[in-house]
């Protein structure tokens, strides 16, 4: 779906069940690896690509830093999959609900 420059993504195979049915979907969540925003005074970049459902989705996350950028795309997808799956879908990862990405370590 790429043409990314980055030669490497973290990618996460999550299965998805449509409410009434038995059929399971993969849904493929690919985090490239940050690189430089080519933007005048741009800091790091992390795109962010899931594959599986009707229509695919690519975002570019923004950070400080590498660490930064990759960790806004990580902290952002369960709610990017929420609203990109059907109503009442349920998603899995290695059979359970926890789809095994942080949540930001931020403390109020």
């Amino acid at each position: 779906m790429s043409a990314h420059t980055t030669t490497r993504a973290l990618t996460r195979t999550l299965q998805m069940t449509q409410a009434g049915s038995s059929d399971i979907h993969d849904v493929i969540v690919r985090i490239w690896l940050p690189e430089r925003d080519p933007a005048p005074g741009g800091d790091f970049r992390a795109l962010v690509e899931i594959d599986g459902f009707d229509v695919p989705y690519s975002r570019y996350f923004y950070g400080v830093d590498e660490l930064h950028a990759f960790l806004a795309g990580c902290w952002t997808v369960p709610q990017i999959l929420k609203m990109l799956a059907p109503t009442g879908a349920r998603l899995t990862w290695l059979g359970e609900d926890d789809l095994g990405f942080a949540a930001s370590s931020a403390i109020p």
